[in-house]
């Protein structure tokens, strides 16, 4: 099964829990303005090269994870956006579980229920980004309603295959208090889900949205408060 991957970093931090490595799959379906990965929203195959996109069959990144599992916890497989490639990630899930290695998808969630829920059984867990809850501002962002991402959120909450939610904030743009609002309902039924509220940077977007500013430390502490007076557990900012 071939798919193509933008990069493989070898250890990483911040993609999951404890140490491991992050699979970074080319293409997306959504064009958010405030991405900071641009490069790796263009949809590659085999017509169309992409230049620093490595062409690989899933057999070629299970060897490139298995060579750091004595150093990591796990691999997370991230993207862009990582289901726009379902096959080829269907078939890394699989082989990555056979091989004994923790699989964490990092997804926006934006994909038909049914290839959703055939992809859980090889998922040990999931990282949503909730850009939105509300129809107008999520199509408005993204071009898309959010009603699929909300779906497949509560069947991975009810499933126990939620890790973490994050939400990037975007004062004076998006409606940050209704979103954390309403995701803070949602995963408050599960104590083990960690919210993270992500500040909104301009470095690395597109010079028409470089001057939109930064949340400060008292907004974010505020949506902070919110989602913790909403039975989140864990909420941090980052």
């Amino acid at each position: 099964m071939l798919g193509y991957v933008r990069r493989i970093v070898p250890f990483s931090s911040v993609d999951g829990p404890g140490n491991r490595t992050a699979v970074f799959m080319q293409g997306c379906n959504f064009r958010c303005f405030y991405c900071h990965n641009p490069e790796t929203q263009q949809v590659g195959d085999c017509s169309n090269p992409l230049e620093g996109v490595m062409a690989m069959d899933h057999f070629e990144v299970v060897a490139a994870v298995l060579k750091y599992r004595d150093f990591t916890q796990g691999v997370t497989l991230s993207g862009g956006e990582c289901t726009v490639q379902l096959d080829f990630l269907l078939a890394l899930c699989k082989d990555l579980q056979a091989s004994n290695i923790e699989v964490f998808v990092d997804t926006n969630g934006h994909l038909a229920p049914r290839d959703f829920r055939q992809l859980c059984p090889y998922v040990d867990k999931f990282i949503f980004d909730v850009k939105a809850t509300r129809i107008a501002e999520h199509t408005a962002l993204t071009g898309h309603s959010p009603e699929l991402v909300l779906e497949n959120l509560a069947w991975a909450i009810a499933g126990k295959q939620l890790y973490e939610v994050r939400t990037v904030v975007v004062p004076d743009v998006l409606p940050n208090r209704v979103t954390v609002a309403d995701t803070s309902r949602l995963i408050s039924v599960d104590a083990a889900i960690r919210y993270k509220l992500i500040k909104f940077r301009a470095r690395g977007v597109g010079p028409r949205f470089g001057a939109l500013r930064t949340p400060d430390d008292q907004y974010m502490a505020g949506l902070q408060a919110l989602a913790l007076s909403l039975g989140v557990a864990n909420c941090i900012i980052v």
